[in-house]
C-alpha cells in the first residue's frame, strides 16, 4: 500500500480550506469563516470552489482542468494561486510528482510571497521524498525514470525560496543526510558545511558539525589512499569536542578521535613498511621515529618503537612527577673507565729469561 494518498487525502482538505457546518459549506477569507459560494463556473471563485469539489471527490484529472480553466479565463485574479496549488495537489495525489512539482513552482513564481507560500513548498518536499524513495518521473506519460538527482535540486530549491527559515534548515540537512546514507562522504560533508555558513547557530549545527567529522572519516579509503579525509576528520572531532564538550561526551567523541588518531598511526607505519622493503633504510627508519613518537600510545607507535628502536614514553607518573631533579650535593667521584685496547697488530718481542727471574742473593746455594 502506498503512502502518500491517505496523507494527500488529508492535506486536499485542509488546502481546500473548507469547513462543513449546519449543512454548509465555508471557506476561511479575510480571516474569518465565510460562506463559500457555489461550486460553478461564471466567477473565479465559484470555479475555484469547483476545484475544490473535484479534488475532495478525488477527481484528479477534473480538479486539474478546472484549475486549467480557471487559470485561462482569470489572468490577475488572487484565486489563481489556490487553484495552482489545489492543482499541483491534485497531481500529488495521483502520484504524478513531477507534474505536482511544476505546479507549485509555477505559483511560487507568480506567487513568490503568497499567503500559500510554505503548503506549496511544504509539498514540493514531499515530492522530493517520493523521489528520494524510488519514485519515478513519468515523462511523455509513458517513460519512467529515475529523479534522485532531480529531487536534490528540488530540497536545494526549496532551501532557497526561503532563506534562512527553519523549512530551509531541514531541506539542506535532508540533502546532507541522504548524501551520506548513499556513501557520498565527501558530498556529505560538503553539504553539511554549506549548512553549517548558513546555519552556524542554529540548534542542529553540533550535529551538523559531528556528521561531517564522521563523514570525513568514512571517506578514508585504507592505508595505501590519501589521508587527508583522515586529517580532516581529526581537526573537526576536535573542534566539535572543543565546542561542544558535554554532547562529545554523550557521542563518545573520544573514542572516535582515537580510531581516526590510530588509522594515521598505521598509514605512516605502512609507509616505513614499504621503505623497508625497497631497500631505503634511512627513510624507513624516519617514519618509523615518527610513528614512534607522533602515536605513542597507539599499537602502531609500539611496533615502530620496536623496528626504530626508540625508548618507549614515560608512563603516567614518570610525567606527572616530571624531569628528574638535579643532586643537592657532589656526587662522588667517579673512577675513570678503563677503555679496553685494541689489539696489537704484530707479535711483541720475547723477554729475556734474566728479566723474568729475580736476582741471586748473597749466600743462596747453587743448585
Amino acid at each position: 500500500m502506498r503512502k502518500t494518498a491517505p496523507l494527500a487525502n488529508l492535506c486536499s482538505l485542509l488546502l481546500a480550506g473548507a469547513a462543513v457546518a449546519a449543512g454548509g459549506e465555508f471557506v476561511w477569507k479575510d480571516g474569518k469563516w465565510a460562506p463559500a459560494p457555489p461550486p460553478a463556473e461564471g466567477t473565479a471563485a465559484g470555479e475555484l470552489a469547483l476545484v475544490r469539489r473535484h479534488l475532495q471527490h478525488r477527481e484528479h484529472s477534473q480538479a486539474v482542468k478546472a484549475a486549467e480553466r480557471l487559470l485561462k479565463r482569470y489572468s490577475a485574479d488572487p484565486a489563481r494561486e489556490e487553484a495552482m496549488l489545489l492543482a499541483g495537489q491534485a497531481e500529488l495525489e495521483a502520484e504524478n510528482f513531477w507534474q505536482a512539482y511544476e505546479w507549485f513552482e509555477k505559483q511560487l513564481d507568480e506567487f513568490p510571497g503568497g499567503m500559500f507560500l510554505e503548503r506549496a513548498l511544504l509539498r514540493e518536499m514531499d515530492v522530493a521524498e517520493a523521489f528520494l524513495a524510488g519514485r519515478k518521473r513519468v515523462v511523455a506519460k509513458v517513460i519512467r525514470l529515475p529523479a534522485k538527482d532531480e529531487a536534490l535540486k528540488i530540497l536545494q530549491r526549496v532551501a532557497e525560496h526561503v532563506p534562512g527559515t527553519e523549512l530551509a534548515e531541514r531541506a539542506l540537512l535532508r540533502i546532507a543526510s541522504y548524501k551520506y546514507s548513499q556513501g557520498e562522504y565527501t558530498e556529505a560533508a560538503e553539504a553539511y558545511d554549506n549548512y553549517l555558513q548558513l546555519f552556524p547557530r542554529s540548534e542542529r549545527s553540533g550535529q551538523a558539525m559531528l556528521q561531517a567529522a564522521r563523514a570525513m572519516y568514512a571517506a578514508f579509503k585504507g592505508s595505501p589512499f590519501d589521508e587527508t579525509p583522515l586529517i580532516e576528520a581529526e581537526q573537526r572531532l576536535k573542534a566539535f569536542a572543543e565546542r561542544y564538550p558535554a554532547a562529545a561526551d554523550k557521542e563518545h567523541t573520544a573514542e572516535l578521535l582515537s580510531q581516526v588518531v590510530s588509522a594515521r598511526a598505521q598509514k605512516a607505519f605502512r609507509t616505513a613498511e614499504f621503505y623497508d622493503r625497497t631497500g631505503r633504510h634511512k627513510a624507513a627508519r624516519f617514519y618509523y621515529k615518527q610513528v614512534a613518537e607522533q602515536y605513542a600510545r597507539t599499537p602502531w607507535g609500539r611496533r615502530a618503537r620496536q623496528r626504530a628502536g626508540v625508548p618507549p614514553p614515560p608512563t603516567a607518573d614518570e610525567a606527572a612527577a616530571g624531569p628528574p631533579r638535579p643532586p643537592t650535593t657532589a656526587p662522588a667521584e667517579t673512577p675513570p673507565v678503563e677503555v679496553d685496547k685494541p689489539p696489537p697488530t704484530t707479535a711483541p718481542a720475547p723477554i729475556p729469561l734474566e728479566k723474568l727471574a729475580p736476582a741471586a742473593k748473597k749466600g743462596d746455594r747453587k743448585p
